[in-house]
């Protein structure tokens, strides 16, 4: 008869097998790096990665009794969405088609710059796409303590609802000022003024579906940007009238172009733009860039076109199957061309004269990062020239140091390392929107697409000159650094002092992309050798040759634990620690030392042997 202890005998045996087998075969589990590659990584979160949101206009011919009712708790109607019909606003201003495709083009303009797909329908457009929003768009009127405009379903702070429904009542617009003297009365009646009536209230109505509220219409405190009243999520609280509402084209504020960025995603990733002289004796008729990149296409979002290029419509093409392997990463090969003639402000059209400074720039819709390695001149018959401007770049693998927080950006020497360059100015700002590539020029204040001026927050990325043979990484930001937006909203009551405004209460955190919307840094560059032609001594000369680069690119929503939810949060709302405070949740950080995994396991086993021992005695 076996007796019971004979299992615990072999358990011991077992222990001493592997307790041999580790000392004789130790190995160690290696840290994390500390430094984690961002742009293409698999550490962050970008708003690039999230899927585009659609948003559907829906103008109905006829009443649709199946569109959502949601507002019976305020005493007002959202369904049926009522038929769109210009006759039932005024029919002098033109066609129902005409209004609605001002409608349409004034809230795609709107939408333009983020992960947004705006289109219009005059049946229940149905969606099956996993992020979609409908707005209801009828002329008829509702009532809310006044006229009411529109409704949405919520102030959905980060669009964590991603499919929404709201409702514009146009007709809403006629009853308030339809009458003697109003906005939209007499000869203020024309198409333009009801379209842009419509359109802004349904862009407005649509971003308070992506997380925007009324207070998010106020400029930046002691700030350069414009009015409140000019910003789309602007209402009658805050001053709002009938004249403005007809005739201003209005835009996101700062606040709420964050918010979008953060919540829907932005259509543009990085834009480059270059200061250059044309080093040779001849004229240059071409320029011609060698792009590093692993998208499998590109494709041009915006380029520069001001008066300091010779060349507009620049194009890009993938160089067949070929790749390049930089700094250890394997890169698709493409082509940018600059050769469309444009008059311009220090030459013949189209042409760089010798010794002449000139100025290019363009941007890519797609999020993979892009690496300029060189760059190429040609005559008129499209020959090389001798001689090419000197190109130095962004490294793409921005890092982050999970020990201590700090996001840096390396810039790289693209020459061979026995010909440094010395970086003497490196300015960093951190933009609230994007800025226009138009105004990606050295001197020019910043503005976005509308001419506004952006405000801006800028930094020194070093203090004296540095030479670099091979790549220099600066400091960017600290994953401590409070974001451009930070909201935390907390329970309120369903109540508003302004007639005709629908009740939101919102809740959560409303936050901005890291470092912040945009980063737009200038680095001013000087080759200590260059040989070119000099203009104003009508020679080739050997000496120092300076130039600039400007490189915007959009911020990221830090997610190290790979949760899917940004770190700021999780940190905030106690999902984990951050004993260190580096802004890191602890589970995402390396560790600080090798764990060797040899002296675990052995005392693992030790124990068991002891415990085993010990009930054999027993």
């Amino acid at each position: 008869m076996l007796r019971k202890e004979v299992p615990y005998l072999k358990l011991i045996y077992i222990s001493i097998i592997l307790l041999s087998l580790v000392l004789i075969f130790p190995f160690q589990v290696i840290a994390h790096d500390t430094n984690v590659f961002l742009k293409g990584g698999s550490f962050f979160s970008s708003q690039a990665t999230l899927d585009e949101s659609y948003l559907y206009l829906y103008f109905p011919t006829a009443s649709d009794t199946g569109f959502p009712e949601w507002g019976t708790p305020y005493g007002i109607d959202t369904s049926p969405a009522a038929i769109f019909d210009v006759a039932d606003l005024d029919s002098g201003i033109g066609t129902t088609t005409q209004l609605r495709q001002r409608v349409f083009e004034m809230i795609t303009d709107d939408y333009i710059e983020f992960n947004v797909s705006v289109s219009m329908s005059t049946s229940d457009p149905s969606p099956t796409d996993n992020r979609w929003q409908v707005v209801a768009i009828g002329s008829d009127s509702e009532i809310y303590g006044g006229n009411l405009y529109g409704a949405a379903q919520a102030v959905d702070i980060g669009d964590a609802d991603s499919q929404d429904y709201a409702r514009v009542y146009a007709e809403s617009f006629l009853n308030e000022f339809g009458g003697a003297g109003g906005a939209l009365a007499g000869t203020s009646s024309t198409l333009e003024r009801w379209a842009t009536a419509i359109a802004e209230t349904t862009s407005h109505e649509a971003a308070h579906n992506y997380g925007a509220g009324h207070d998010d219409s106020a400029p930046v405190p002691a700030s350069v940007e414009d009015d409140t009243n000019n910003h789309i999520m602007a209402t009658g609280s805050t001053g709002l009238t009938g004249e403005q509402r007809a005739s201003f084209d209005r835009h996101f504020s700062d606040t709420t172009y964050s918010l979008l960025g953060y919540n829907l995603g932005l259509n543009i990733d990085t834009l480059l733009n270059w200061d250059f002289i044309n080093p040779n004796d001849k004229d240059a008729h071409t320029l011609q860039m060698k792009i590093l990149s692993e998208a499998a296409s590109l494709t041009i979002g915006l380029f520069y076109d001001g008066i300091y290029s010779p060349w507009v419509d620049p194009i890009i093409k993938r160089l067949g199957t070929t790749t390049e392997t930089f700094q250890g990463n394997i890169y698709n090969v493409f082509e940018l061309e600059f050769n469309t003639d444009r008059n311009w402000l220090n030459g013949a059209d189209g042409v760089a004269p010798p010794g002449v400074y000139f100025h290019t720039g363009a941007s890519f819709i797609e999020s993979d990062a892009i690496l300029v390695r060189e760059t190429i001149l040609l005559d008129s018959g499209g020959n090389e020239l001798p001689l090419s401007p000197r190109i130095y770049g962004f490294d793409p693998s921005a890092t982050l140091d999970l020990t201590t927080g700090d996001f840096s950006l390396t810039i790289f020497n693209s020459e061979v390392a026995d010909k440094p360059f010395i970086l003497r100015d490196f300015d960093i700002q951190l933009l609230p929107r994007m800025a226009d590539i138009n105004t990606m020029v050295a001197g020019a204040e910043l503005t976005d697409r509308f001419g506004i001026p952006i405000v801006t927050n800028t930094t020194k990325g070093i203090t004296q000159d540095v030479e670099i043979t091979d790549k220099y990484s600066i400091k960017i930001a600290n994953l401590l650094d409070e974001r451009f937006v930070d909201f935390i909203y907390v329970d309120c009551e369903k109540t508003d002092s302004e007639k005709g405004e629908f009740p939101y209460c919102p809740e959560g955190s409303a936050i901005s992309l890291f470092p912040s919307t945009y980063v737009y840094v200038i680095a001013t560059i000087v080759d200590p050798n260059a040989t070119y032609w000099d203009l104003n001594e009508a020679k080739f000369v050997t000496g120092e040759l300076e130039s600039q680069i400007f490189y915007q690119f959009s911020g990221f929503i830090p997610d190290f634990n790979d949760n899917g939810l940004d770190d700021l949060l999780d940190i905030r709302e106690g999902r984990s620690a951050d004993e260190n405070e580096n802004g890191v949740p602890d589970e995402a950080e390396p560790s600080t030392a090798p764990i060797p995994l040899f002296e675990t396991l052995s005392s693992i086993v030790l124990v068991s042997i002891l415990v085993l021992i010990n009930r054999r005695k027993k």
